[in-house]
C-alpha cells in the first residue's frame, strides 16, 4: 500500500490560512459546551510560515481510552504535513468569501476533513470544522484535551451490536429498489437504539448554529478578527458531514434557513424520520448504503442526488484515505482519485447552489460512480 508524508497540494489557486478558536455556551438540553473549530480560509501567502501541524500527539493515548476507537490506533498516523499555514492574513482579492461547515465522523476530530477544508479554502471558501464535546476528539487552543465520552462510545458500539440492527444489516441489499430501500430505512430509523445517537446528532447541530451565530458577530465588528467585514453571509451558508456527520449536517440544513444546501459523504438519516429538508442536498456513498438514507429524498420538497461510488471504503471519504496504515481499512481506489472525486463533488454542488455558477454535479464524470436518482417533490 502507498504510503504519503504529506498532503497533495490544494487544487486552487489560493494559499491557506487556517486559525483555531474556543468556544464556550450553555446547549439548550442545559448541558455546559466546551467546543474548538479551526477555520480554513483563502490567503495570499505563507508569509514564510512552516505548514500547520496536523494533529495533536496525544490523540495516540485517547485512542486507548475508549473501544470505538482504540481500533484506529493500528489504522491511523498523524505524521504527515500538511498543506495549510497558521494564522495568516485573510486574502485581499475579494471582498467577502463564501461560508462552508465541515462534520467529522462520530469518535473522530475536527482536523479529519483537512484535505477537503483546504482545497475548498484554496478555491475561495471559508470552511469551519467544530470538534463536538462527547462525540468526537480535539485540543483546544487553551491546551485541554476532550475525548469522546463514554456514553457516546457505548451508545455507538451499542448500536453496531444490536441484535435488530444486526439483523437488518444482514437483509440490506446492494442496489436496492427504491420500495425496499424505502422499507429499509424506515425500519432502521425506527429502531429504539437511535433515539440516543439522535440526541447527540441533535447537540452537534446545535453546535453549528451557535458558531454560525458566532460568524455573524466576526463580520459585524462585534468582535475584532480578521473575519470583521469579509464573510459572504447573505447568500447562505453550506454544509458538509461524513458518517455520523451527515444526518448532522442535514438536521441543520432543515432547522437553520441560513444553511441553503448540504452534503453527507457515506452517512445515514439519523432523526430526520418524516423530515422534509427543504434544501438541496448530496448524498455520496458506496452501497449498501442507499438502505441508511432513502428517506431523505422522499420527503425533501428540494433537489436530492443520489450517487453510489464503487469500490471505495467507508474511512475513503476523510484524511485516512492519505493517513492510513492498514490497508484492510481502504477501498481500492488510489487515494489522489478520492480525494479529487469527493473534491470535485463537494465544490461543483456548492458553487452551484451557493455562488449560483452553471457547474453542476451531474456533469461531473468518474468511472464507477453513478447518479442513482435525483427527487425533488415540489
Amino acid at each position: 500500500m502507498k504510503t504519503y508524508d504529506r498532503f497533495p497540494e490544494p487544487i486552487g489557486s489560493y494559499t491557506v490560512g487556517r486559525t483555531q478558536i474556543d468556544f464556550d455556551y450553555t446547549a439548550s438540553n442545559h448541558s455546559k459546551r466546551e467546543l474548538t473549530a479551526f477555520v480554513y480560509y483563502p490567503s495570499d501567502s505563507s508569509e514564510g510560515k512552516t505548514t500547520s501541524t496536523y494533529m495533536f500527539p496525544e490523540i495516540y493515548e485517547m485512542f486507548n481510552e475508549r473501544p470505538l476507537i482504540t481500533v484506529l490506533k493500528d489504522v491511523f498516523s498523524i505524521d504527515i504535513k500538511t498543506q495549510c499555514y497558521d494564522d495568516l492574513t485573510l486574502s485581499g482579492k475579494e471582498t467577502r468569501y463564501p461560508v462552508l461547515f465541515y462534520v467529522c465522523g462520530g469518535g473522530g476530530s475536527p482536523e479529519w476533513g483537512t484535505v477537503l477544508c483546504t482545497d475548498l479554502a484554496s478555491m475561495g471558501y471559508v470552511v469551519v470544522s467544530i470538534g463536538h464535546q462527547n462525540s468526537t476528539m480535539y485540543k483546544r487552543k487553551d491546551g485541554r484535551l476532550f475525548n469522546i465520552s463514554k456514553d457516546f462510545s457505548d451508545v455507538i458500539m451499542a448500536f453496531s451490536e444490536d441484535p435488530k440492527m444486526l439483523a437488518l444489516a444482514g437483509k440490506m441489499e446492494m442496489s436496492p429498489d427504491d420500495k425496499t430501500a424505502i422499507e429499509m430505512c424506515h425500519n432502521v430509523l425506527t429502531l429504539p437504539i437511535l433515539s440516543k445517537l439522535t440526541e447527540y446528532s441533535e447537540l452537534q447541530a446545535e453546535d453549528v448554529r451557535y458558531v454560525a451565530d458566532y460568524l455573524y458577530k466576526l463580520d459585524s465588528g462585534e468582535m475584532n478578527s480578521i473575519f470583521k467585514g469579509r464573510l459572504l453571509l447573505d447568500i447562505g451558508m453550506g454544509i458538509v458531514g461524513h458518517s455520523y456527520g451527515g444526518p448532522t449536517t442535514a438536521i441543520v440544513c432543515r432547522d437553520d434557513d441560513r444553511f441553503v444546501c448540504g452534503i453527507g459523504l457515506d452517512s445515514g438519516a439519523f432523526g430526520l424520520q418524516g423530515s422534509n429538508l427543504k434544501k438541496p442536498f448530496l448524498l455520496l456513498y458506496c452501497e449498501p448504503n442507499y438502505n441508511m438514507n432513502a428517506i431523505i429524498g422522499v420527503n425533501n420538497s428540494m433537489e436530492t442526488y443520489y450517487f453510489s461510488v464503487d469500490r471505495v471504503g467507508h474511512l475513503d471519504y476523510c484524511d485516512i484515505v492519505f493517513t492510513c496504515i492498514n490497508e484492510k481499512v481502504r477501498g481500492e481506489r488510489d487515494a489522489m482519485e478520492m480525494r479529487n472525486l469527493v473534491t470535485d463533488y463537494t465544490k461543483n454542488f456548492f458553487d452551484h447552489y451557493i455562488l449560483k455558477k452553471s457547474a453542476s454535479v451531474e456533469s461531473l464524470a468518474y468511472d464507477g460512480v453513478d447518479l442513482i436518482k435525483k427527487t425533488s417533490n415540489k
